[in-house]
């Protein structure tokens, strides 16, 4: 009787085992697959960030640094960030009670009102900062570094015996809806120190299948 009574129990152990086991392996599938999704970027987003960088990298502003290596800060935010700036400029521009009109907000890229600023925050505020891999720039060489090991090397002077190199920081984009989208970039060059080249918000516009830059924010300001 006893026998059998272990027999028994070593059964449901084993089944209980079992199914604990499965259980873990779902949520780790689950984890991974929720991973895979926080570390990839849609299509789209895909494609705003390369002909973006294509656009701003061709400018004149870089015609003294086209042959100096690319770094790409790794953290790139969840999208909230180039809102906060679009928002700030939105409201300082229109601060004094000034009413725009359809074509002022076309020319200016004033496409989203308060209340469409405040539904997109509540949907990007939860989601996960974007970290980007090299495999996401597809026209440039780019080296991937992590923002505090570029703060320390600021910190300790180290840049002064670095050769020469463009610093990038670009977010993740902030999708409006199918043709529009919102991404911040800040760029640096090492001639003469970490000068500043570049810095501002864009509203991308989806035309013809190509992402084209329709207006920037600058603190406030827009152009």
């Amino acid at each position: 009787m006893k026998k059998i009574f272990f027999l028994l129990l070593i059964v449901v152990l084993i089944s209980c085992t079992s199914q604990k086991t499965t259980a873990a392996y779902e949520e780790l599938q689950l984890l991974k697959q929720l991973k895979s999704i926080d570390d990839t970027l849609t299509i789209e987003e895909s494609n705003i960030v390369n002909d973006f960088l294509n656009l701003e990298l061709a400018s004149e502003r870089y015609e003294n640094d086209r042959n100096l290596e690319i770094i790409v800060i790794e953290e790139a935010g969840n999208g909230i960030e180039n809102l906060v700036v679009y928002e700030y400029a939105y409201k300082d521009f229109h601060s004094d009670g000034y009413q725009s009109t359809a074509e002022i907000n076309e020319r200016l890229g004033w496409i989203l009102d308060t209340i469409q600023i405040k539904d997109l925050k509540n949907k990007y505020i939860d989601k996960k900062q974007y970290h980007w891999k090299s495999s996401d720039i597809k026209n440039f060489k780019v080296k991937i570094m992590k923002k505090e090991s570029f703060m320390n090397i600021i910190r300790s002077s180290e840049y002064i015996k670095l050769p020469e190199k463009i610093v990038i920081y670009i977010t993740k984009p902030l999708m409006i809806d199918n043709n529009s989208a919102l991404i911040s970039f800040r760029s640096g060059s090492s001639r003469l120190g970490f000068t500043t080249i570049s810095n501002y918000t864009a509203l991308m516009k989806k035309v013809n299948k190509k992402w084209e830059i329709r207006a920037g924010y600058w603190d406030g300001s827009v152009e």
